[in-house]
């Protein structure tokens, strides 16, 4: 059950110690605003640079309006994104984000995004590809959507998660940012769905779902966000026009907001 799972995340929340910042002061690094209102309150003012976060949810909790939100915010900043869309759909989504006001459009013919939709389902060449946009655009920040769809590449969990690592290493080697989103099933207690990808992550963000009375809401958990003092409780999320995702730091789920 849904209501389950977000007890589940609540309670290995409880269990995590937060992420200790080591010999490095926290301060002194060097971080990025997402631009999701709300939540650079939730990790120290940003997510570290050149880390690799994954974001993983079911269906409908607003993991890639999260990740376009993160693009649109840094091209308006003078940091150039990428948007890697492996699933169909891209056209529709698109419809949807810009009624958020990030007037995609503009921000592609300015060079300050791209949208890759690659064809491609060699993983090698995959990559190749998207190594390639990543230093003609100068790009500072990539989101994949989805991390999910690799499983296609490959004949066995195996060589999925062997991939999946050298994906992280790749992104990471090129002191790019990324939000990797994960697709997960309403009922699964995992939080990713190889069981590989946290692991190889700087980051873990968990959207949720959760039915309530006779209503479905959603919410946000950090699970983990290395050499960042996070928050390690469950908070509310809205999907609102113009805004888009809002995220309510000092609220914890689910008192009324």
């Amino acid at each position: 059950m849904l209501t389950n799972f977000t007890f589940w995340i609540d309670k290995m929340a409880k269990k995590t110690k937060k992420s200790a910042p080591g010999k490095e002061n926290s301060k002194s690094i060097v971080r990025l605003k997402t631009g999701v209102k709300g939540f650079d309150e939730l990790v120290d003012g940003g997510i570290p640079q050149g880390s690799f976060v994954l974001l993983s949810g079911a269906t409908g909790t607003g993991k890639s309006i999260f990740g376009m939100n993160f693009l649109a915010y840094g091209a308006n900043n003078d940091e150039q994104g990428i948007y890697i869309s492996l699933e169909e759909g891209y056209s529709s989504n698109k419809t949807q984000m810009n009624q958020f006001g990030w007037n995609l459009d503009e921000l592609q013919k300015n060079k300050k995004l791209l949208i890759l939709q690659p064809k491609i389902y060699d993983f090698d060449k995959l990559v190749e590809s998207i190594q390639d946009s990543i230093v003609a655009l100068g790009a500072k920040r990539v989101v994949i959507d989805s991390i999910s769809v690799l499983d296609l590449y490959f004949e066995d969990k195996f060589k999925t998660r062997r991939n999946i690592l050298d994906l992280a290493k790749t992104m990471k080697n090129m002191g790019v940012t990324t939000i990797a989103i994960c697709e997960i099933d309403e009922a699964s207690m995992q939080i990713s769905r190889d069981g590989v990808e946290e692991f190889v992550s700087d980051g873990v963000i968990v959207m949720l779902l959760d039915k309530r009375d006779n209503f479905l809401k959603r919410a946000i958990s950090i699970r983990k966000m290395r050499a960042t003092n996070h928050s390690l409780k469950i908070h509310p999320v809205q999907i609102k026009k113009p805004t888009g995702i809002i995220i309510y730091p000092f609220e914890e789920t689910f008192e009324q907001f």
